[in-house]
């Protein structure tokens, strides 16, 4: 069983055609900023701390508090180089990883990876719900061969 989770959307809410900016991303190209941010201050507005930034790949939505567990949220645009005019909706995938702090030998500090709370799968939803997106299992997300 998988610790990660991997959920998908479809929404013509977010920015798909727009200029992305230049200095994000190491320079490559991506969208889904504005996912981020939305994820982002909807789980802080929950009492879920998260800011976001820009990596090589893409966005990252992270947790920005100071307990034992953190995560990362992975933002995919999947729709980019699908054909299928007749689904509805651009695709997006979510790529969820779940973190607590131990210690090795009682001394050394560790990042470990745990199966992603129940409860941060459940704040994720709720900030999708209440813009009406529903979140659905990505089936060939990074995680589906674990």
């Amino acid at each position: 069983m998988p610790l990660s989770l991997s959920l998908a959307f479809r929404t013509d809410r977010f920015d798909t055609q727009g200029e992305l900016p230049e200095h994000a991303n190491a320079g490559n190209q991506f969208y889904g900023q504005d996912v981020a941010l939305f994820l982002s201050e909807g789980l802080t507005a929950l009492g879920t701390s998260a800011d976001y930034i820009d990596e090589d790949w893409g966005w990252l939505v992270q947790s920005t508090g100071t307990g034992a567990a953190t995560f990362d949220i992975a933002i995919y645009y999947l729709s980019e180089h699908v054909q299928d005019l007749h689904v509805e909706g651009n695709e997006w995938g979510l790529w969820i990883r779940s973190y607590e702090k131990r210690k090795i030998l009682g001394l050394i500090p560790k990042r470990t990876e745990v199966a992603v709370p129940s409860e941060l799968q459940v704040r994720i939803a709720s900030v999708f719900a209440k813009a009406g997106i529903e979140l659905t299992i990505w089936q060939d997300g990074p995680d589906a061969d674990s």
